[in-house]
């Protein structure tokens, strides 16, 4: 018997690629460790049918189609989810008293023998992608089906015994009596639907005649369910129970964490309450302690822009101040940071407020303003501490940016947030804090801002021709970005799949706009130069905008243009692009974004 050709091989000889593509994709796959399969699609030189047409062929077995083929829900009901999940298989049907099964990895021998003793059935596996199977599972068992379970099962029991959740918190043993409660794992499904949406918040809001469950996935809120108001209490206090807070207490607001293990997985959940009209509404933030990424290159920095960055926080004294609203990444970015200059002969100490992303290499203190332990007293300590790197997780006031400063006039590296819309716009707020010119220009580095754009779906997203008005936005930056002429330009906007819920889009990355302070941009600020005029001197000297920073990813084809739009604005680069045909080109094309969609542009003009 002859061996099986090699996967890459296949690619070669079916003509999908190039023997140049396919070395290009082993190295990446050396130095990754990913399969060769998900490189290709990051390297978006195949989708995913392609590859699943050749491994069908290499291992001789038949493809199926998740998203076209249905999936009987008494079958798949066959085998425990648990199994389903953890050997990323799905069993389809019976045909001929013998059991289809969706396989991610059709070779798992100790998977389908765990089906044939779990079943009785003679098993026929097929091969599956695992987008597909994921996205089956949360329609057969995810939150929706197993919380609405659960809840039915509570309902028969107050229907039988009249009693409620609060009233069994009375008992001092009430927490272990009620740890297989219905309402307990409906609790569980709504925290392990969010895990399996890959939502970092869920909401839980009141209303009049019920309580709406969201999860922020990708920065946007989408709705999950309602919970009836007989549940209501019965959910909020096994919520309060989990992160320890006061069951009886519905007036005041309350923080607190709950640690939990879903699928494996450890995550750290920060937890508040908020009293409303129709009672109390919980926001939760989910962090993913197993899957943290500290990798700055997987942030979205460009090549360019990392190097700068990099030249930036490797300074030996000084401070970099990272700006943009909340919920714009500038925590995550902060702590990758310091993970890239920590190291064993250098301390480094943060205080936050939370402490969002745990460490084990850098020393964190918790603000706490029970005890009137405060941004500015914790900084006063921590100089005190022999740190080398600090970071101060929000400067609030001029006594903190005072203390900041100080400390980087005094030998030491500081990272800390402000909330500007750009980077120059920093040098103003910190000056309308009260700050001398001369402190902020002696000790501040740099001026970093940053957003988050939603990633466009790799299996769906759809090229295109821009608009005539697109290219009136698009045109004044073609100079600035290598390898773009209006001929050339193809952009890509969102379809929605099985894949990614219909949305669009998979993943958020970072775009930035870097502004190292020079020697003239100091001069300029100390001469009281105007933040455009601060921005357009920085761009003389190569800094990117916001806006162009994220228009390189949308030539890359990895966001909208509409998507940029959103978070970002081109018309607040006017006043600072250069003086000449740029600028003029774009003041001409400002009236033509009134062709676009309304919510293209909204927020623009």
């Amino acid at each position: 018997m002859s061996p099986a050709k090699r996967f890459g091989d296949m690619l070669v000889e079916e003509g999908l690629i190039s023997l140049s593509k396919l070395d290009e994709a082993l190295k990446i796959q050396r130095s990754t460790g990913k399969r060769l399969g998900e490189v290709m699609q990051d390297m978006e030189i195949l989708v995913q049918d392609q590859i699943l047409d050749i491994l069908s062929k290499q291992l001789d077995v038949p493809k199926i189609d998740l998203f076209e083929e249905p999936v009987d829900r008494e079958v798949a009901g066959l085998i425990d989810p648990e199994l389903i999940q953890r050997h990323k298989t799905i069993p389809v049907r019976l045909e001929n008293n013998e059991l289809i099964v969706a396989m991610v990895d059709p070779l798992n021998l100790m998977a389908i023998d765990d089906i044939r003793l779990a079943t009785g059935y003679e098993v026929r596996p097929r091969i599956c992608s695992e987008q597909a199977l994921d996205r089956i599972y949360q329609d057969l068992f995810g939150v929706s089906h197993e919380a609405k379970k659960h809840l039915e099962d509570w309902k028969k029991i107050q229907m039988k015994e009249g009693n409620t959740l609060r009233d069994a918190l009375k008992d001092a043993s009430s927490l272990v009596e009620i740890e297989d409660a219905p309402i307990v794992r409906f609790v569980e499904a709504i925290l392990e639907g969010a895990v399996d949406q890959k939502a970092s918040d869920i909401h839980l809001e009141p209303k009049e005649d019920k309580m709406l469950v969201r999860y922020r996935v990708d920065g946007l809120l989408h709705k999950v369910m309602d919970i009836p108001r007989t549940a209501m209490a019965a959910v909020i206090a096994r919520l309060k129970i989990l992160a320890g807070l006061d069951t009886s207490e519905r007036r005041r607001p309350q923080d607190g964490r709950i640690d939990l293990k879903v699928r494996s997985r450890a995550f750290d959940i920060r937890f508040s309450t908020l009293p409303t009209l129709y009672g109390e509404k919980i926001v939760m933030r989910l962090l993913d302690k197993s899957k943290i990424s500290f990798s700055l290159e997987q942030l979205g920095f460009e090549e360019d822009e990392l190097a700068v960055w990099m030249e930036i926080i490797n300074h030996p004294h000084g401070i970099i101040y990272l700006t943009g609203p909340t919920g714009s990444g500038k925590s995550t970015t902060l702590i990758a940071s310091l993970a890239s200059v920590a190291r064993e002969t250098i301390n480094v100490v943060t205080v936050e407020d939370p402490i969002e992303y745990q460490l084990p290499t850098i020393n964190q203190v918790q603000v706490n303003r029970k005890v009137d332990f405060s941004f500015t007293q914790a900084l006063r300590t921590i100089v005190r501490q022999d740190p080398d790197v600090i970071m101060v997780g929000e400067t609030r006031d001029s006594e903190t940016a005072d203390l900041a400063m100080n400390a980087a006039l005094t030998g030491h590296l500081v990272f800390s947030t402000l909330h500007t819309n750009d980077a120059a716009g920093g040098f103003i707020r910190l000056h309308n804090m009260g700050i001398e010119r001369f402190l902020i220009v002696a000790s501040v580095l740099a001026m970093v801002a940053q957003r988050l754009v939603r990633v466009l779906c790799r299996n769906c997203k759809q090229p295109y021709e821009p608009s005539e008005a697109e290219m009136d936005i698009i045109r004044p930056y073609l100079p600035t970005i290598e390898g773009q002429t209006p001929k050339k330009i193809k952009l890509y906007k969102a379809k929605g799949c099985e894949m990614c819920h219909n949305l669009g889009y998979s993943g958020r990355m970072a775009i930035y706009e870097i502004l190292p302070l020079s020697q003239k941009v100091r001069e300029m600020f100390m001469a009281d130069a105007s933040v455009q005029a601060l921005k357009r001197q920085a761009r003389i000297e190569g800094m990117n905008t916001l806006f162009e920073s994220g228009l390189r990813k949308v030539f890359k084809g990895v966001t909208s243009l509409e998507e940029l739009l959103r978070v970002s604005s081109a018309a607040e680069d006017i006043d600072s692009m250069v003086e000449g045909t740029e600028a003029e080109g774009y003041k001409r094309a400002k009236p033509l974004l009134e062709e676009l969609p309304e919510e293209l542009v909204s927020g623009i003009i």
